[in-house]
């Protein structure tokens, strides 16, 4: 299994969403609010606490858990949408999943 983590900017999930939801075999996906610092980070010096704060952008964060074989296709899918966008834009990463367990309710 692997797990998918794309960060994206918050104009930008509606599009990923659509191109994941058509992907045969798609499971579903946590959807989060994070904050981002920006790839390029100032060179000026020393900052103070509140500065730096500042710099921080909101992003989403989708998470996603799959089979490999779904999700090679999930991460083509991601790539393939947001390839297009300006640097910092979004980022899409793939791991390893050891083991999980998809609880159900039963009763």
């Amino acid at each position: 299994m692997k797990q998918i983590h794309i960060v994206v900017r918050p104009q930008l999930l509606e599009r990923v969403h659509e191109a994941l939801r058509a992907c045969p075999g798609f499971p579903g996906m946590t959807v989060g609010e994070v904050d981002a610092y920006p790839p390029v980070a100032s060179q000026a010096g020393a900052h103070s606490i509140k500065e730096d704060l500042t710099e921080f952008v909101p992003r989403v964060r989708i998470e996603i858990v799959a089979s490999d074989t779904v999700a090679g296709l999930l991460f083509d899918s991601a790539v393939k949408v947001l390839e297009h966008g300006q640097t910092g834009d979004s980022a899409v990463w793939m791991t390893d999943v050891l083991q999980a367990t998809f609880l159900h309710r039963t009763g």
